[in-house]
C-alpha cells in the first residue's frame, strides 16, 4: 500500500505542477497518469495505454456528446432564447423581481434544449442583463441570477455532464437524464422564490414597473415557443417513452434544431460553418480530457485507491451524511480550480465506490455530483459562467457578479439537503420509465 500511496502522490503532484505551469488539463492529467502507469508497471505497463484508450473511447454513448453540443450551438444562434425570455416576462410581469425571475425560467427551459451552461448564460444574458440594468436592477442581482440560472443546463437534461458521468460510472444515461428533471424543477423554483422574496424585502434592487399585460398578449407569446416544446419532446420525450436511446435522441435533437433554424430562415452558409467549427472544438476538448481521465482511472484502479478508501470508511465511525458532506466539500473545492468535465471524469472513479459502500444509489449520486458542478461554475476563481456574464455585460464589475451568484450556491446546498432527505425526488421518475 505504501507503493500505491507513493505513486498516486507522484501523479497528483505532477498534475498540480503542470497545471500551475499552464499546461492544458488533458495534457497535465495524461502525462501525470502515464508517469503513474510507468512507476507501477514499467514500459510493459505503458504498452496497455492504446488498449485502454480504445476500449474507453469505442463507446456508442459517447456519440451523444458532439450531437448534443451541435444541437446547443444551433439553438444558441437562433432567437429561441429571446422568445423564451419574452414569454416568461409576460406571464410573470406581476411577480416581484419579474425580469430576474423570467431570466431564471428562460435559462431553465433553454437548458432543456442545449445541455451546455455557458450557452444558456450567454444567450439569455445577452438581452436580459442589459434590460435589467436599464430597469434599475442592482448589478449583483442581474448578473448573479443569470450566471446561476445558466448553470441549470448542467442538471436539466439533456446534459453533457450526465453523459460523461454515465460513461465513467457505467450507469444508464437515459435514467440519469430522467432523474435530473425533478431536481432541475426544484432548484429552478427555489431560485425564483429567492429572487421574489429578495425583491419584496428590498424593492430598491429590483424596481417594479406597473405595465399592463393582457391575456391575449400572454397567449400570443406561447406561439413563439413551439420550437422549444418540439425539441424537448424530441430529446426527453423519446427517451422517457422508450422510443429512442440517449444517443438517438441526441441525433433527433440536432436534426430538429437544424430544421427549426432552417424554417425560421436563421441559417446561412457562414453560420453553419461556424456551428460545425465550434462543435468540433468543444467536442475535441471534452474527448481529449476524457482520454486523459481514462488513463487516470486505470492507474487509480490498478493501485486499488477506491478499495482503500472504502476500507478506511468501514473503519471510521462517522455517519454517512458526514462523509457525504466531506465529499461534496471536496467537489466544491476542486470545482474552484477545474472545469466541470475534469471534475466529473477525475472524481467519479474515486468517489463512486465510496458512495456505493455508503449505501447511496449511483443514479442519485450522479444528480448530486452535477449539482455540485453547478456550484463550481458560479464560484471563483474558475467559475466560467461568471466570466460569460462579464463578457455579455461589460459594464458590470466581476465582483458584483460573484457576490450576486453566491446566494444561489446556498440554494444549491439547500437543494442537495432536500434531495438527500427525500431521494425519491430523484429516483421516482427513472423507476417508472
Amino acid at each position: 500500500m505504501e507503493d500505491s500511496i507513493t505513486i498516486i502522490s507522484a501523479v497528483l503532484s505532477l498534475f498540480a505542477v503542470l497545471l500551475v505551469a499552464g499546461a492544458p488539463i488533458f495534457a497535465a492529467l495524461g502525462v501525470a497518469s502515464c508517469l503513474g502507469i510507468y512507476m507501477h508497471g514499467g514500459f510493459d505497463g505503458l504498452m496497455a495505454v492504446p488498449d485502454i484508450l480504445h476500449r474507453g473511447l469505442a463507446s456508442y454513448s459517447l456519440i451523444a456528446i458532439p450531437l448534443f453540443i451541435l444541437m446547443g450551438e444551433v439553438i444558441a444562434r437562433t432567437d429561441i432564447g429571446g422568445r423564451l425570455y419574452h414569454l416568461f416576462n409576460l406571464w410573470l410581469n406581476r411577480v416581484p423581481g419579474n425580469l430576474a425571475v423570467a431570466s431564471i425560467g428562460s435559462c431553465a427551459l433553454f437548458g432543456a434544449m442545449s445541455g451546455v451552461s455557458v450557452a444558456g448564460a450567454a444567450t439569455i444574458g445577452r438581452f436580459s442583463v442589459p434590460q435589467m440594468l436599464k430597469r434599475g436592477y442592482a448589478g449583483s442581482l442581474a448578473g448573479g441570477s443569470v450566471a446561476a440560472a445558466g448553470a441549470l443546463a448542467l442538471l436539466i437534461p439533456p446534459s453533457i455532464g450526465f453523459v460523461l458521468y454515465g460513461e465513467m460510472a457505467d450507469q444508464s444515461i437515459g435514467k440519469l437524464f430522467i432523474a435530473g428533471i425533478v431536481p432541475g424543477i426544484l432548484i429552478t423554483v427555489l431560485m425564483m422564490l429567492y429572487v421574489g422574496v429578495l425583491a419584496t424585502l428590498r424593492p430598491d434592487i429590483a424596481p417594479r414597473v406597473d405595465s399592463v399585460v393582457t391575456w391575449r398578449e400572454r397567449f400570443s407569446a406561447l406561439k413563439g415557443v413551439w420550437a422549444a416544446v418540439l425539441l424537448v419532446f424530441l430529446v426527453l420525450g423519446t427517451i422517457y417513452l422508450g422510443i429512442a436511446t440517449p444517443t438517438e435522441a441526441a441525433g433527433l435533437g440536432a436534426a430538429g434544431a437544424f430544421l427549426i433554424a432552417g424554417l425560421d430562415r436563421q441559417l446561412s452558409l457562414e453560420k453553419v460553418l461556424e456551428i460545425f467549427r465550434s462543435t468540433a472544438v468543444t467536442s475535441g476538448m471534452i474527448l481529449l480530457i476524457l482520454t486523459a481521465a481514462l488513463l487516470f482511472a486505470y492507474i487509480v484502479t490498478r493501485l486499488m485507491i477506491p478499495q482503500a478508501l472504502v476500507m478506511w470508511i468501514a473503519q471510521v465511525d462517522y455517519p454517512a451524511w458526514v462523509i457525504l458532506s466531506l465529499i461534496l466539500l471536496f467537489l466544491l473545492v476542486i470545482g474552484m480550480f477545474l472545469d466541470i468535465v475534469s471534475i466529473i471524469l477525475i472524481a467519479t472513479p474515486i468517489l463512486l465506490p465510496v458512495i456505493t459502500a455508503l449505501g447511496f444509489n449511483p443514479i442519485w449520486f450522479g444528480v448530486i455530483m452535477i449539482i455540485a458542478c453547478e456550484m463550481a461554475v458560479i464560484t471563483p476563481p474558475v467559475g466560467l459562467n461568471l466570466y460569460v456574464i462579464k463578457g455579455v455585460a461589460p459594464d458590470l464589475h466581476i465582483n458584483e457578479i460573484i457576490w450576486g451568484a453566491l446566494p444561489f450556491v446556498v440554494i444549491e446546498v439547500i437543494a442537495i439537503a432536500i434531495l438527500t432527505l427525500f431521494p425519491s425526488l430523484v429516483l421516482w421518475l427513472p423507476s417508472i420509465m
